[in-house]
């Protein structure tokens, strides 16, 4: 009887083991599928940029320096996509129309 606990309990454990290795392995894959979708290269007024989530944020140049120059940067780049981004809600142009 002993012998039918002890082995019970065995693949008890052995499931529970496993079934944490997959709830790991699936939370892994997700947070890869995030990172790809949030982090990327894309283009902004003809250059190569490091975005997060649609925001570029480091160009190619920006990268050489040292991170708090690189941070620098990153915020001016961040600051000029978000510019374009009030001018495009907002109809218009960087370019000046008279009346």
């Amino acid at each position: 009887m002993s012998n039918i606990l002890e082995n019970l309990k065995k693949r008890l454990q052995v499931w529970h083991e496993e079934r944490a290795d997959r709830m790991e392995a699936a939370r892994q894959a997700e947070l890869d599928e995030a990172a790809r979708r949030e982090v990327n290269v894309m283009e902004f007024n003809g250059a190569l940029y490091l975005s997060v989530s649609g925001v570029p944020l480091l160009g190619i140049g920006d990268i050489s320096g040292d991170l708090p120059s690189a941070v620098q940067a990153a915020r001016e780049n961040y600051k000029d996509w978000k510019e374009e981004k009030l001018w495009e809600r907002r109809g218009t142009t960087h370019a000046f129309t008279l009346f």
